[in-house]
C-alpha cells in the first residue's frame, strides 16, 4: 500500500512539477533575449544620441563658415565678422590664405597667434588636406577639418569663397576648452537630464574637458563611446546616471530568478501539501477500514459469547444453579462489554457533529475522580492494577459537564489499563497550574514515541508498531472522545511519555469562573 502510494504521489510531482520548470526555463530564455533586445535598443538610443551631439557640432561649424564668407564677400558691412567674434569666446583667430599663396590676419585675439611665417608652415604641412578641401567644395560639399596643436590652439579650417568670389582657405584658431563649455554643454545637459551622463575627452589621456557633471574621473566606464566627426581627436562617453545597462540587465535576470524561485517553492508547497494530504486521507481510509475490522470484532466476541451461552442455557445443558448464575454473570458482562463499545461509537460520533449537550456546572475534580474509582477500582484491582490517588488539598472548583469529565477519566484509565504490560501501577493525581486545575492518570506500561504522540488524538488511529494492534484491542476512539471532551471545555491536554517508561495524561481545565461560550 505504502508503495504504491508513493508511487502514486510521485508521478503526481512528476507530472506537476515538469511542465512547470519548462516554463521558468522558457521565461528564463525569454528574459535573456528580452534582455539582449533592451540592450540593442539601449544602444542604438546612444548612436542616436552620439549622432546628434555631432551634428550640433556641425551646425555650429556651418553657422561660422556662412557668417565668415557673408562678412568678406560684402566689405561695405564690416559689422558681421566682429558680431562673430564678440558671440564667440572661443575664438582665438580668424586668417586667410589665397590662392597665391598671400595670408591676411582677419582677426587675433592675443599675440600668441599664428605669425605669417607659422600661418605658411602650417598649410604647407597640410597642403595635400587643402587640396582636397577645394575639391569638394567645387563639387557642392564644404568640409571642415580641425588639426589639434594643443588644447588652447585647435585649427578649424575650410574652403569657402572669400571677397570678388575667389576661394580662399579660411583658418580658424579655437580654444576648445571653451568652445565646448560654451557650445556642446548646454547641448549635452539638454539631452542628459537626470538620466544619462555624458562626457567629451580627448583620446590619447583620456582627460575630460566638458561633461554634465562637475566632477568625473578618468577610470568612468561608457556603456557606449562614439568619435567626434569634426574633432577626431575627442571621444563621446556615455553611461546611465544611476547603473548602467548591464547593471540593469543583471537586476532585472536576478529579480526574474527570484520571482521564478519563489514560483517554485510553493509549487513544490503545494505539491508537498497535496501530498501530505492525499497520504493523510489515504491513511484516514485506511485506518477507517483497521477501525470498521476492529470494531467488527470487537462487537463479534461479545455477541458469539452472549449467543453461545443464552444457546447453552435454553438447551438446558447446564444443571447446576451456579453454572447458570455464572453463564448469566458472563452474558451481563459481556452485555455491558456491547454497550460500551457502541456507547464509544455514538458518543464520539454526537462529539464530532457538536449534538452532545454539556451540562456544565460547579464540580470538583477530585471528587469526580473519586466516583470514578469507586465504579472502576474494585474492577482493576481484580485484573491485578495497583491504583494510587494522589488528590490536591483545597483544590478550586472547576466550571464543567461532570459526566462527561467523568467519561474522559474513565477512557484515560481504560487506556492506561490496556497498555500496562509489565509494571501494574496506574497513577491517578490532581493539582493546580496558573488559570487551571488539572487530573493526570499515569501509567507504567509500553509507553508512546514522539512521533506518534501528536497522532494518538485523531480519530480511529492505533499504535500499530510491533505486535501493539493484535496485543491490545480497541476501536482507537477513546483517546479522540477525551480530546473533544476536553475542547468542549476551553481545556487542554498534555501528554509526557517515553518508550518502555508509561504515559502520563493530564487534563487542564478552566476553574472557578465558567468559559465565554460555554453550553449549557
Amino acid at each position: 500500500m505504502k508503495n504504491s502510494l508513493h508511487k502514486l504521489l510521485a508521478g503526481l510531482t512528476v507530472l506537476l512539477l515538469f511542465p512547470v520548470v519548462i516554463a521558468v526555463f522558457y521565461e528564463y530564455s525569454r528574459i535573456n533575449d528580452s534582455e539582449k533586445l533592451i540592450s540593442t535598443v539601449y544602444k542604438n538610443q546612444l548612436e542616436t544620441i552620439v549622432s546628434s551631439i555631432n551634428s550640433y557640432v556641425q551646425d555650429v561649424a556651418d553657422n561660422w563658415g556662412s557668417r565668415l564668407e557673408m562678412g568678406l564677400k560684402f566689405t561695405e558691412d564690416t559689422s558681421g565678422i566682429a558680431r562673430l567674434v564678440s558671440e564667440n569666446k572661443s575664438i582665438n583667430g580668424i586668417y586667410l590664405s589665397s590662392t597665391d599663396q598671400q595670408q591676411e590676419t582677419i582677426y587675433q585675439k592675443n599675440t600668441d597667434g599664428f605669425s605669417r611665417d607659422s600661418l605658411n608652415l602650417f598649410l604647407l604641412s597640410n597642403q595635400d588636406e587643402v587640396v582636397r578641401l577645394k575639391n569638394y567644395y567645387k563639387n557642392g560639399y564644404q568640409k571642415f577639418v580641425s588639426h589639434f596643436l594643443s588644447k588652447e590652439h585647435v585649427v578649424l579650417f575650410f574652403v569657402g569663397e572669400g571677397r570678388n568670389n575667389q576661394l580662399q582657405v579660411f583658418l580658424v584658431d579655437v580654444n576648445l576648452p571653451l568652445f565646448l563649455q560654451n557650445h556642446i554643454r548646454p547641448r549635452i545637459q539638454s539631452i542628459a537630464r537626470d538620466n544619462f551622463l555624458i562626457a567629451l575627452y580627448l583620446k590619447n589621456n583620456e582627460e575630460v574637458l566638458v561633461s554634465t557633471e562637475k566632477s568625473i574621473s578618468q577610470n568612468q566606464e561608457y556603456d557606449q563611446k562614439g568619435e567626434m566627426w569634426l574633432f577626431p581627436f575627442l571621444e563621446i562617453g556615455i553611461t546611465l546616471k544611476e547603473q548602467t545597462i548591464a547593471d540593469l540587465a543583471r537586476s532585472r535576470i536576478k529579480e526574474g530568478l527570484i520571482l521564478m524561485a519563489i514560483v517554485l517553492i510553493v509549487l513544490v508547497g503545494g505539491v508537498w501539501f497535496l501530498f501530505s494530504s492525499v497520504k493523510r486521507e489515504i491513511q484516514l481510509t485506511q485506518i477507517k477500514s483497521e477501525f470498521i475490522a476492529n470494531v467488527s470484532h470487537e462487537i463479534r466476541t461479545p455477541l458469539a459469547l452472549i449467543s453461545m451461552y443464552i444457546e447453552t442455557l435454553e438447551m438446558g445443558r447446564v444443571k447446576s444453579m451456579e453454572k447458570v448464575k455464572e453463564y448469566y454473570g458472563i452474558i451481563g458482562k459481556e452485555t455491558q462489554r456491547l454497550t460500551g463499545i457502541v456507547n464509544k461509537i455514538l458518543d464520539f460520533s454526537k462529539l464530532e457533529k457538536g449534538k452532545r449537550h454539556f451540562k456544565f456546572g460547579t464540580c470538583d475534580l477530585n471528587t469526580v475522580a473519586e466516583e470514578v474509582l469507586e465504579t472502576y477500582q474494585f474492577h482493576l484491582e481484580k485484573k491485578g492494577f495497583e491504583v494510587i490517588f494522589l488528590p490536591e488539598e483545597n483544590l478550586p472548583c472547576n466550571w464543567c459537564d461532570k459526566e462527561s469529565i467523568a467519561d474522559a477519566i474513565v477512557n484515560l484509565i481504560d487506556n492506561a489499563r490496556k497498555y500496562s504490560n509489565g509494571i501494574k501501577r496506574i497513577e491517578i493525581k490532581t493539582g493546580v497550574r496558573k488559570k487551571f486545575t488539572f487530573i493526570e492518570v499515569k501509567d507504567f506500561g509500553t509507553g508512546i514515541s514522539k512521533k506518534h504522540q501528536k497522532l494518538i488524538f485523531d480519530k480511529f488511529y492505533r499504535i500499530t508498531s510491533g505486535d501493539l494492534a493484535n496485543q491490545v484491542k480497541g476501536s482507537g476512539l477513546g483517546l479522540a472522545i477525551v480530546s473533544e471532551i476536553i475542547k468542549a471545555h476551553h481545556g487542554k491536554i498534555s501528554l509526557s511519555s517515553k518508550p518502555g517508561e508509561g504515559a502520563a495524561f493530564r487534563l487542564y481545565l478552566p476553574k472557578l469562573h465558567p468559559p465565554k461560550g460555554s453550553k449549557q
